[in-house]
């Protein structure tokens, strides 16, 4: 385990902290992180709504907001086609919600993962036209699908694409709102789907001289979670929606988010990791397991029993996907471990007959946490292997595609995740060229496990004050991380596991009178090497624990290892 340590500028650190009006320590992290001015560390922590980048600063926007406005305005039939992941999920129902209170006839469509591929489709394209459809809003899909987008303009069928995935070397025939287009200026760069499918309605409700304010207050929640959901940085823009849409969440009046809520057992305040580990995975496993058009369904409801009707089904595929799931997990730790030579070969690539392709994607990103290297897991679909990939930093999962390329029929991505598709003949080719190009592009130090720390800090700094600052910078998640920090040379007054089959670690250490509970998840194989007495380095994040109506400082373990000589 590689400890990546910040350098800690005493002197920077309280200037910016005197200039901001912040805590020392907070200070000296954000700096870090690169918010150097007191301005800048203002924007990043006060997240205000005027600051949102104007919708149509990105392409195409406006041409593509004036275009819903004249489909309301003349009745046209407009279909929304999302995806199955909880991201597509939350955009669809949020532009089918925003259309349908502009009283537009507004329809939906959500491919199957296991029967459709992903995408726009040529076949669904037709199947609009014998609909009456005359507009298709693609979101989360379709910067990509350049035949089924030519197949809609043949049938006379006009597309917007609303879409945050890389383009490929053209351009589909249709305005593509894509903030990762090479015109869009780097604004906005990160946005999920489903807040760039905010920023489509914004763009309309201005055009409309409608109040944006009230768009905010009516679909920051559904913001909120797909974000989270799809990973994307809590920067920005994303954070300033991410941290409005939590404060909305324990009020909302969607029935379907307070059914979801409710069988998830969560009330009051919300974080991020609510929804990333309670929520969105409901969300997703529908669209994993069965039909997500379920999810959007629950999303849309607006009777409380057939909202939890759907929440209660959400809840069972939840359950077989984590089932699933687990065994497929045990399977590739152990084919690992026996088929892969970890020295030679820097890439997981493996397949089965039997995995499931809707959770091997869950599996890929375990399997990268278990190994620290990327991960290219497949499953069979008759002819062809489907397959879902994670990485590690590093390694770019879109370029190792792209340079793939004539070896798959189908693959799209980004730096660190990507999908695709193959036959099955060509499984030993792509295995091969993949570790190639690992080889050439991976270091040795790049696949050790490191634990990355803002701040070297004494024990002594530890109080209610600093952590009550530093949840000021939250939410916290991908691109805004948790505040890690790092305290050397603390005597172990007592190390023992606890938990499930002694999976995490309590540690009791301390400097002289000061001494602190600590808890490491899944960190419990330690504590035979923990003796009383000895000491120890700790990487943690302090946090506040509260037990029996009381309140308690408790580290949170990252990472723990003898102090050096």
């Amino acid at each position: 385990m590689i400890w990546k340590t910040a350098p800690r500028d005493h002197a920077a650190e309280m200037d910016l902290a005197q200039q901001a009006g912040i805590h020392s320590l907070v200070a000296e992290i954000l700096r870090a992180r690169g918010y150097t001015t007191a301005a800048e560390v203002a924007r990043f922590l006060q997240s205000d709504l005027d600051s949102l980048v104007n919708p149509f600063d990105l392409p195409d926007m406006r041409e593509a907001a004036e275009r819903i406005v004249l489909a309301v305005g003349e009745g046209e039939q407009i279909l929304i086609h999302g995806d199955y992941d909880a991201d597509g999920i939350t955009s669809t129902a949020l532009l089918v919600r925003f259309l349908s209170k502009l009283g537009a006839d507004v329809h939906y469509y959500i491919p199957h993962r296991l029967h459709d591929r992903y995408g726009l489709m040529p076949r669904a394209i037709e199947r609009a036209v014998e609909k009456g459809i005359t507009l298709i809003l693609s979101v989360d899909c379709g910067v990509s699908d350049l035949e089924a987008i030519e197949r809609a303009n043949e049938l006379g069928v006009e597309v917007i694409v609303i879409d945050h995935h890389e383009p490929g070397p053209e351009l589909p025939r249709a305005l593509v709102v894509d903030p990762k287009r090479d015109d869009a200026g780097g604004k906005n760069v990160d946005l999920a789907a489903v807040g760039l499918a905010y920023k489509v309605a914004a763009a309309v409700c201005t055009l409309l001289d409608m109040p944006v304010n009230s768009l905010q207050r009516a679909f920051f929640d559904l913001v909120a979670i797909g974000t989270v959901a799809d990973v994307s940085p809590l920067t920005g823009d994303n954070r300033t929606m991410v941290k409005y849409g939590l404060s909305l969440l324990p009020t909302t009046q969607k029935a379907g988010l307070r059914a979801l809520m409710d069988i998830s057992g969560l009330n009051g305040n919300l974080t991020a990791q609510d929804i990333g580990f309670r929520l969105a995975p409901k969300l997703n496993a529908v669209g994993r397991m069965a039909d997500a058009t379920d999810a959007v369904d629950l999303l849309l409801a607006s009777d409380p029993d057939e909202a939890m009707r759907l929440a209660v089904k959400l809840e069972g595929h939840n359950r077989e996907r984590q089932r699933v799931q687990e065994a497929i997990y045990c399977t590739a730790v152990a084919r690992v471990c026996c088929e892969v030579d970890l020295d030679s070969e820097p890439i997981v690539v493996m397949a089965a007959d039997d995995w499931h392709i809707g959770v091997i994607g869950i599996v890929a990103s375990k399997v990268v946490e278990e190994f620290n290297r990327p991960a290219f897991l497949m499953g069979r679909d008759g002819e062809y292997y489907r397959g879902s990939a994670r990485s590690v930093p590093g390694f770019n999962v879109a370029e190792a595609l792209e340079e793939c390329s004539d070896l798959l029929v189908r693959f799209g991505g980004h730096s660190l995740a990507g999908g695709f598709t193959l036959t099955t003949d060509t499984l030993p080719a792509f295995r091969e060229r993949l570790n190639e190009i690992g080889r050439r592009v991976l270091r040795p130090q790049q696949l050790c496990p490191t634990i990355d720390i803002d701040c070297e800090v004494d024990i002594e700094e530890i109080d209610t004050d600093l952590i009550d600052s530093l949840r000021q910078m939250g939410p916290f998640g991908q691109g805004n991380p948790e505040p890690v920090l790092m305290s050397t040379g603390l005597e172990v007054l007592e190390a023992r596991c606890v938990g499930s089959n002694g999976a995490h670690l309590k540690l009791l250490a301390g400097r002289g009178h000061l001494v602190f509970d600590c808890i490491g998840f899944r960190l419990g194989d330690l504590a035979d090497g923990l003796r009383q007495g000895s000491l120890v380095d700790i990487a943690y994040t302090p946090e506040f624990n509260d037990f029996n109506g009381r309140r308690g400082i408790q580290l949170r373990l990252a990472g723990v290892r003898p102090t050096r000589a």
